[in-house]
Formats: C-alpha cells, structure tokens, sequence
C-alpha cells in the first residue's frame, strides 16, 4: 500500500496505457521488499519540462522515458551520462539530491545483451536497425560500439540519414534508402509496426528474415502475444528477441540505477509476460 513514506518512480510517454512496466516494475520492488511504487504517467510533448521538474519537485526518485520522448528529454536534462550522451536518447531519468536531472539510457546496452544471450558470445557482425526515433538512436549507437556495422533503414530516408551523421563516432553506422540483400545477420526493429501501429503488419517482408541470425523486436503488445515479426521469424528458423525480454532486460538496468539493489530479472520477465 502506498503511503507518505513510499518512495515513487514512473514512466513518461504518450501513450503509456500499453506499458507493462509498471507491473514489470512493482512485481520487481515488492521481490526486493522495497516501499516504493512505480506509476504510469502519460505526458504530452508540450508539457514535458514542466512535468519533469514538477516530479522532482514532489520527490519522485527517477522515471523511465518511452515513446515518443525519448530525444526531447536527452535536450532536456542537466547531465547525460555516456551512453546516453554517445545515443542522443534518453530512457532513464534520475533526479538527483541537487537538483539536476540526469538522463541516462538502457535501451542499447539491453538489446546487446539480449543478442548476446542467444548467440553466447558478443556479436560483431551486421546488423540492420529498422527505424529512426530514439530506440533506434540507442541501439544503433550501443551495437556500433560493440564494433558492430550497423546499417539503419526507416521510412523517411531523410531521417535514417541524419542518425547515421548524428553517431558517426559511434562506429560503421550507415543509413540505406532501400532494404540491403541479404539482410544481415541480426535485425533490430525499433518502430511499432506490429503493435501500437498496423497491428497485423510487418516492418519487412517475412521473406527476407532467410539468412537472419537473429532478430529482435522491440515492438510489443498489450496483451503480450507475439508480434507478427516474432512469428514469422521463429518460422523462419532465427533466434527471436521479444519486446518483452528487452523491456525486462532494460527495466532491471534502469532499476538497478535507481535503487541501487540487484534487480530480480526472472520476476521482471515473468510479470512483463503476465506469468
């Protein structure tokens, strides 16, 4: 139960109705036997700032940033922490004791991780990252570093140029206007086709998943079935990453920051999945 002295996180976005972090988030801080709580928080672009200091001001300890604020709040905060500062992309925010705002990210580092998991080993190959928003920054620029050759293919190919140009120092980042043949051996989907838009659609053909290793996407939904990509990819014979395993995955990084504490990733999963 919530009381004066329960200490409170949250996630920011528009929308944020879909999330299940926060039942991902309160499974994970009741296993730690922690008295805090973490809330929902839809917030419209225009209100951002002001929502941001109005929650450090009433003492919240950090929120997480999702679509589509992820870049607005990377301008928007006092400090960026390294991964943050190499991405542009902001998915965790802490509010310091001082005062300052520090943004972080947890997206890159969790989808690395996550494809290392399937693989056993770090991967370094290509890898093609569909989509141009602030996922995409951060898993383009955290894959990049990993000495990945990361090319970047979106709708709008004006925008896939300007990430590219954007994480030049990131590493072999390259925008391609049209979908490369073969595709590569990993495929990293950052937009929400599949979930929150065109829920039966796919944000490539399911015949050019052949020669995939690996693919991940970051795309879920509400009621935590597949995703048409996660389905035609496991038909495909490729190693699948959920968006759910991601959102555990960047959820018990983000946690960790907070609280200081081992996040308890097993629980985070099984309550993402509704387990």
């Amino acid at each position: 139960m919530i009381s004066g002295t329960t200490r409170l996180l949250g996630v920011i976005g528009n929308p944020v109705a879909h999330s299940r972090s926060p039942r991902m988030q309160n499974a994970a801080l009741q296993a730690l036997g922690l008295n805090w709580a973490y809330v929902p928080l839809p917030v419209k672009a225009a209100n951002l700032e002001s929502v941001l200091r109005g929650l450090q001001a009433v003492g919240f300890v950090g929120v997480n940033v999702t679509v589509p604020h992820k870049e607005a709040v990377a301008q928007l905060v006092d400090e960026l922490r390294p991964t943050a500062q190499a991405s542009g992309s902001v998915n965790t925010v802490i509010f310091a004791e001082d005062g300052r705002l520090i943004g972080d990210s947890t997206d890159g580092p969790a989808i690395a991780v996550a494809i290392a998991s399937e693989i056993e080993e770090t991967y370094r190959g290509s890898v093609l990252v569909l989509g141009a928003g602030g996922s995409a920054r951060a898993a383009a620029a955290a894959l990049a570093q990993d000495g990945c050759a990361v090319q970047i293919h979106a709708r709008r190919f004006e925008a896939a140029e300007t990430l590219a140009r954007d994480l030049v120092g990131s590493g072999h980042v390259v925008a391609v206007a049209e979908l490369p043949d073969p595709v590569g051996g990993v495929v990293v989907n950052c937009t929400p086709v599949g979930a929150l838009v065109d829920p039966d659609g796919m944000p490539l053909p399911a015949s050019r998943l052949l020669d995939v290793r690996v693919v991940v996407d970051l795309a879920y939904r509400a009621d935590a079935t597949p995703t048409p990509l996660i389905t035609a990819a496991a038909e495909a014979g490729c190693a699948v990453v959920d968006g759910l395993e991601v959102l555990a995955r960047q959820g018990a990084k983000a946690l960790e920051i907070w609280t200081g504490e081992s996040a308890p990733i097993e629980v985070m999963l099984a309550a993402a999945r509704g387990d």
